[in-house]
C-alpha cells in the first residue's frame, strides 16, 4: 500500500509518499515556507496558516500526481500552537506558534497565564501551549471576530483536505495543546470552564488511527503530532525505543507502556493505544546554534562583508579544523536563550571562557555541546530506569541530520552512537505509516 504524509512544520513544509509493504519512501519534496509574520508584541510568534495550507495542498496535489495508487493521506505537523477558524474551517487569524511565549506573562498575582491554566486543569501547561496562548487572547479582548473554532495547525489542515464540517483531534494534538486529561482522554473540561475557556471552540478528540473523511476518494486519517510521528518514522512503535529529536526545539523521548509518574521536567505524551512517550523537551535545539550563526553574520556586516557563503558552512569549517589540532579551551553555555521547559529562564550563561579560548569556534563548540548537555540532563529526568531499558538511540530532525559537529556532541554526552532515521522527512514518513495503519486497522 501507498500512503501520503504531509508534515507542516516551523520552518518548512514536507510530503512523502511511503510503501508500507517495502517500508521505503518512494517520492519526497520539501520547501520552506517562509511564513513568518511580524508581531506587535516582543513574546509573539505568529504564521501565516493560509500560505502554510495553500503550499501544503499544492504538495498534496504534486506526491497524489505522482502516484495516482496512493491509498491512504496522513497529516502531522507543529504542535502547541494553534489557530483560529470560522464555520467554514478558514483560518480567521495567524497561526499562534508554539514559540509565542505571553503566555509567560503574569496573569494575576504573579501567576502567570500558563501557570494559572495549569493549575485549575490540573496539567501540566506551559507557555507556548495554544490554550494558554488562547487565554492570553481571550483577556485581552483578541480573540478575532468570527472565530467558531481553535485548533492545532495539522488539525485544522486534515480538516480541510478530508471535508470535515469541525476539526477533530488525536490526543497527541489535543494534549498539546494544554488542559488534557491524560488519564481519560478528555480535555479538563470543569478546569478550562473555570478559566473562561469556552469548551464550544475545542476539536472533537478522535480515537486513535481514525478516519476522518476522503480527499478525491482517498481516506486521510485524523493527524498525528510531529513528534510521535517522527517517533513512529525514525523509530516505530517499539517500547522501549528511545529518539533524540533536534530541530527547531530539541527533546527525547523513550516509549513506554502505561503511564508510569514522571518527574518534574518531564512529561507523559499519548502516542498509540497504551504506549506513550515520556518525554523531555528543550528550547535549545537548532535555534540556539541560529542564533549564533545569526550573530557572526552581523558581525561581517559591520565590517561591510558581504559573503556568498552562510556562517553554518564557515563556522562547520572552521570547528572541523579547530578539533582536527586538538581543539582546546571552550566555554561551557548553557544555551537557555529562550528559556527552559524547567523553570531555567534567567537566559544563557557562558562559563569558563579564558582568553585562550576566545575565538568563534571554540564558542560554537561550547553552544552545540550545551545543546546536548541540555537534551541529556532531560533525558535524566525520565522515568526511573528508563536509561537502562532504553534500545538504540534512534536519531531525528534536521539540525541533527545537517550538522555533524551537533551529532558528535550528543553521541559525546550520550555516550552512545546516534543512528539517524533512513529517511529525512521523519515526520511526513510517521504521517503516511499512521495513515496506513488508519485504513487497514
Amino acid at each position: 500500500m501507498k500512503a501520503l504524509g504531509i508534515d507542516l512544520g516551523t520552518t518548512s513544509i514536507a510530503a512523502v509518499v511511503y510503501d508500507a509493504a517495502a517500508s521505503r519512501v518512494l517520492w519526497y519534496q520539501s520547501q520552506p515556507h517562509g511564513a513568518q509574520l511580524p508581531a506587535d508584541h516582543p513574546l509573539a510568534s505568529l504564521q501565516d496558516a493560509v500560505r502554510m495550507f495553500d503550499l501544503a495542498e499544492r504538495m498534496v496535489e504534486g506526491g497524489l500526481a505522482e502516484h495516482p495508487d496512493v491509498a491512504a493521506i496522513g497529516v502531522t505537523g507543529q504542535m502547541h500552537g494553534v489557530v483560529y477558524l470560522d464555520a467554514k474551517l478558514d483560518p480567521v487569524s495567524p497561526l499562534f506558534t508554539w514559540q509565542d511565549g505571553r503566555a509567560g506573562e503574569a496573569a494575576e498575582a504573579g501567576e502567570t497565564f500558563a501557570a494559572r491554566l495549569s493549575r485549575l486543569t490540573g496539567t501540566p501547561v506551559h507557555p507556548g501551549y495554544g490554550l494558554a496562548t488562547h487565554a492570553w487572547l481571550l483577556h485581552r479582548g483578541l480573540v478575532p471576530q468570527g472565530a467558531r473554532w481553535i485548533a492545532t495547525l495539522p488539525d485544522a489542515f486534515a480538516a480541510r483536505l478530508a471535508g470535515s464540517s469541525r476539526p477533530r483531534a488525536h490526543a497527541s494534538l489535543a494534549h498539546s495543546m494544554g488542559g488534557f486529561d491524560l488519564a481519560n482522554g478528555v480535555f479538563a473540561a470543569e478546569g478550562l470552564q473555570a478559566s473562561g475557556i469556552d469548551l464550544g471552540l475545542l476539536p472533537e478528540v478522535a480515537p486513535d488511527l481514525a478516519v476522518l473523511g476522503e480527499h478525491r476518494g482517498i481516506p486521510v486519517a485524523v493527524a498525528l503530532g510531529d513528534h510521535q510521528a517522527s517517533f513512529l518514522g525514525a523509530v516505530g512503535a517499539a517500547e522501549g525505543g528511545v529518539l533524540v529529536n533536534i530541530g527547531t526545539g530539541a527533546q527525547v523521548s523513550v516509549c513506554v507502556r502505561g503511564r508510569p509518574e514522571l518527574p518534574p521536567g518531564a512529561e507523559l505524551r499519548p502516542f498509540l493505544g497504551d504506549l506513550h512517550l515520556a518525554t523531555a523537551a528543550t528550547l535549545a535545539g537548532g535555534a540556539a546554534y541560529a542564533l549564533v550563526a545569526t550573530f557572526f553574520d552581523r558581525v561581517a556586516q559591520l565590517y561591510g562583508v558581504e559573503s556568498p557563503r552562510s556562517a553554518y558552512e564557515v563556522l562547520d569549517e572552521a570547528i572541523a579544523a579547530w578539533r582536527q589540532s586538538g581543539g582546546g579551551p571552550f566555554p561551557r553555555v548553557r544555551p537557555t536563550f529562550f528559556g527552559s521547559r524547567w523553570g531555567d529562564n534567567g537566559g544563557a550563561r557562558v562559563e569558563g571562557w579564558t582568553a585562550s579560548g576566545m575565538t568563534p569556534e571554540a564558542f560554537a563548540w561550547g553552544v552545540l555541546l550545551g545543546v546536548a548537555e541540555e537534551l541529556h540532563e532531560g533525558y535524566e529526568r525520565l522515568a526511573p530506569g528508563a536509561s537502562e531499558a532504553a534500545g538504540a538511540l534512534a536519531g531525528a530532525g534536521n539540525a541533527l541530520r545537517v550538522n555533524r559537529h551537533l551529532r558528535d556532541a550528543v553521541e559525546a554526552v550520550f555516550g552512545r552512537p546516534v543512528r539517524l532515521a533512513p529517511h529525512p522527512e521523519e515526520a511526513a514518513q510517521g504521517a503516511a505509516r499512521w495513515a496506513a495503519m488508519a485504513v487497514t486497522a
